[in-house]
């Protein structure tokens, strides 16, 4: 709910911030809407609106970027088709705008005179590091490439034979030494590794099904296994580089601790400012009445 109500927010800020901010003539205007125009600043401010981790998330995201927009321009479209309705006016409406604005408003406040003034002491962060260390233990890993000939699982034993014959004439191209990775790119039957010459990143021990895994650990960096049969085909594994068990460096843990703790002090500091404003309130509550039929 408190996700539906943050959203709904937000779109009312967007509408508001087209409707309040005017354009400068140097800017360039990436939307208009009759003499309504949205530049690249106000684009930006209302993307100041949502939270870091889907700012960073909207930054990387192109088509996010554009369906941001999108929406944007249909609820400004249809928030003027409202008002001309007169529907800005009735009371069961500005009832409801009321209800939604007091929310945002709550949460913004928690969310800059509360949670953003939590700051966490380098010698707290050590010390979660010090007395954590299995959270940063690092298992054995291999960072794998593999070209994938797809069987399905109610195909024949003669499709099965043609399929296994093709992964092991590719195979024979690796061995006279066609590059993996271009190989991978033209004959992979995997799409989600395909367009990336067959690379599946780094794994771990429990992470594939057990043929794959098996093999895959078995080898050392630069080679090729053979061909491996599991539930999804049959399978070449090359192995680009290992990674042995370890510990996490303090240095390299430092952020994710920084950002653990921030959330856990600042969910505790939240709930006992709401305590503490509740209490100074004298606010009664009587949820069972809302029980009665």
């Amino acid at each position: 709910m408190r996700k539906i109500i943050a959203l709904f927010a937000v779109l009312i800020l967007m509408v508001a911030c087209v409707e309040q901010t005017a354009a400068e003539e140097s800017e360039e205007v990436i939307a208009k809407i009759k003499d309504k125009k949205i530049t690249i600043s106000n684009f930006n401010k209302i993307i100041g609106y949502f939270d870091s981790e889907r700012q960073k998330m909207i930054e990387k995201n192109p088509h996010l970027k554009e369906t941001i927009l999108r929406q944007l321009v249909q609820s400004t479209v249809i928030a003027d088709l409202a008002k001309n309705q007169g529907f800005d006016k009735k009371p069961e409406i500005i009832e409801q705008l009321d209800f939604f604005k007091d929310n945002f408003l709550a949460n913004e406040f928690l969310k800059r005179q509360v949670a953003e003034k939590v700051t966490i002491p380098e010698e707290d962060m050590k010390a979660y590091y010090d007395d954590n260390q299995e959270e940063f233990k690092t298992p054995e890993m291999v960072r794998v490439r593999h070209i994938l000939v797809r069987v399905e699982p109610s195909a024949s034993e003669e499709d099965k034979k043609k399929a296994k014959e093709k992964a092991e004439d590719i195979l024979k191209k690796i061995k006279e030494g066609e590059d993996f990775a271009e190989l991978a790119s033209g004959l992979s039957d995997d799409p989600g590794s395909k367009a990336n010459g067959g690379d599946l990143g780094f794994i771990s021990r429990g992470r594939t099904v057990k043929p794959f895994e098996d093999a895959a650990f078995a080898l050392k960096p630069g080679e090729v296994s053979g061909v491996v049969e599991t539930q999804f085909g049959f399978h070449i594994i090359k192995v680009e580089e290992r990674k042995e068990a370890g510990t996490q460096s303090y240095e390299n843990a430092k952020e994710r601790i920084r950002q653990k703790l921030s959330q856990d002090r600042s969910r505790t500091a939240v709930t006992e400012f709401i305590d503490k404003a509740m209490k100074e309130a004298e606010v009664e509550l009587h949820p069972e009445l809302l029980m009665k039929k």
